[in-house]
């Protein structure tokens, strides 16, 4: 299928994502290197990290993805992320984090269902992923303590939800950097000690470029927005599922 221009709502959203990324990691590299007032910074951090994955969110509501199925899970997995992200920094709580995040790759899963046939879940790829997540997870459980079984747990549906993503070149790399994002940060968390600076950046880094990925990928495979820039979105173009 041919790739459709991405319309400037979600060009938008990317744009604005990205700027709130850099605000983020950048806070995190004056906190390390004790730049500044730590504690305004930390708070900073907080606030944008509620301010990182909504910007995709809009753009793909103005295109018209709330008009599909498969689109409304997409955005309602979104915005589980979204929750992850917020309450997780505010409370400081793995439990909220990986419980949010659990769900809303679920609601990935279940935006990809009908796609599944297409995808590396649906033959011998899905050997390769379970794999990884049985690994990492394995690695990281064993040192989650009390989390162990929801940890592991985690890293299962976190691979199954990549593979469902790899349909096409755009959602592979999505669902790729997916992985690569939550098993650092939980290796980051369990096994390994990762600087605050440097953990911001090769987690936050493939996580908001997953989200933008997977967007992408939906984008692509629905034609939302085709043929429209117009300011209120309403002419979104006729949508598909192949």
């Amino acid at each position: 299928m041919p790739q459709s221009p991405i319309p400037r709502p979600l060009r938008t959203g990317f744009l604005i994502a990205a700027l709130v990324l850099a605000a983020n990691v950048a806070a995190a590299v004056l906190i390390d290197a004790e730049l500044g007032d730590a504690g305004v910074l930390g708070s900073a951090r907080s606030v944008l990290m509620w301010a990182m994955v909504p910007p995709i969110a809009v753009g793909l509501v103005w295109i018209g993805a709330l008009r599909h199925p498969v689109g409304r899970w997409h955005v309602l997995a979104l915005l589980l992320c979204w929750l992850a992200d917020g309450l997780g920094s505010a409370t400081g709580e793995t439990l909220v984090l990986l419980s949010l995040f659990l769900v809303g790759h679920l609601g990935y899963i279940a935006a990809l269902w009908p796609t599944r046939r297409r995808s590396l879940a649906w033959g011998w790829g899905a050997l390769g992923y379970g794999f990884v997540g049985l690994t990492a997870g394995s690695i990281i459980a064993v040192n989650a303590g009390p989390l162990a079984i929801p940890v592991l747990a985690y890293a299962l549906v976190l691979a199954a939800m990549a593979a469902f993503a790899a349909i096409d070149a755009i959602g592979l790399l999505g669902g790729l950097l997916f992985l690569v994002s939550d098993l650092v940060l939980g290796l980051g968390l369990y096994v390994i000690e990762i600087p605050d600076a440097l953990r911001a950046f090769v987690v936050l880094v493939p996580y908001v470029g997953a989200q933008a990925l997977l967007a992408l990928s939906l984008q692509q495979r629905l034609g939302l927005g085709a043929g429209t820039d117009t300011a209120t979105g309403a002419g979104a173009g006729a949508v598909r599922l192949v």
